[in-house]
């Protein structure tokens, strides 16, 4: 495949964000860069192209459309929003092989050989992010999570209890101001993104 990061990248940065985001699903979009260097380090893995992956709390789809764009076999986005519905069908419409599920990451069933999971990060309600880690670790093989910096000694021991963490790295990211609480245009969190084999 005849691409790199940053063309990735610039394809990502044109799709549609979200509509009606919910402070209660902590819904922020993930910055374009950070999406295609996630997604591109687990192709450089093996782990994108004619895989199966599943997008766990795919949002507007910007992880989904990236594996998708590197070449993945299939790709099943669940996104328990049903607002964001009509957005994921419209940003994923190129691509044939895929599935879009409208429901709670803990009703589906089904593996895959990669899981890309932006999770909440349980900062709106405590432990919010619980079910979804819990149950990621069922669908795939590898996993790439994206989580805040603060709770990494929680995500080190609960990733060491299900598989093998094979390295993080260290990412900004620009939250913009999208809540009514929001006092501040922007501000930057740290985040780590968690590169997992399952047991």
């Amino acid at each position: 495949m005849k691409t790199n990061r940053k063309q990735l990248e610039i394809q990502l940065s044109r799709l549609r964000p979200f509509v009606f985001p919910k402070n209660y699903l902590e819904q922020y979009p993930t910055e374009s860069s950070i999406a295609a260097s996630l997604v591109w380090e687990a192709y450089q893995d093996g782990n994108i192209y004619n895989k199966n992956i599943l997008d766990a709390g795919s949002g507007t789809g910007v992880l989904a459309y990236a594996a998708l764009y590197l070449g993945c076999n299939f790709l099943t986005a669940v996104e328990i929003d049903i607002d964001q519905k009509e957005i994921l069908e419209s940003n994923l419409k190129e691509f044939q092989n895929k599935e879009i599920i409208i429901g709670n990451i803990s009703e589906f069933q089904g593996r895959c050989d990669t899981v890309l999971c932006n999770p909440p990060f349980g900062a709106v309600k405590k432990n919010n992010d619980l079910p979804f880690l819990e149950r990621i670790f069922e669908f795939g093989k590898y996993l790439y999570i994206i989580h805040n910096a603060v709770n990494d000694q929680f995500m080190t021991k609960f990733i060491s209890e299900r598989g093998e963490l094979i390295r993080k790295n260290r990412i900004e990211m620009n939250l913009p101001r999208m809540y009514k609480h929001h006092t501040r245009e922007q501000k930057n969190v740290e985040l780590l993104a968690y590169v997992v084999r399952s047991y």
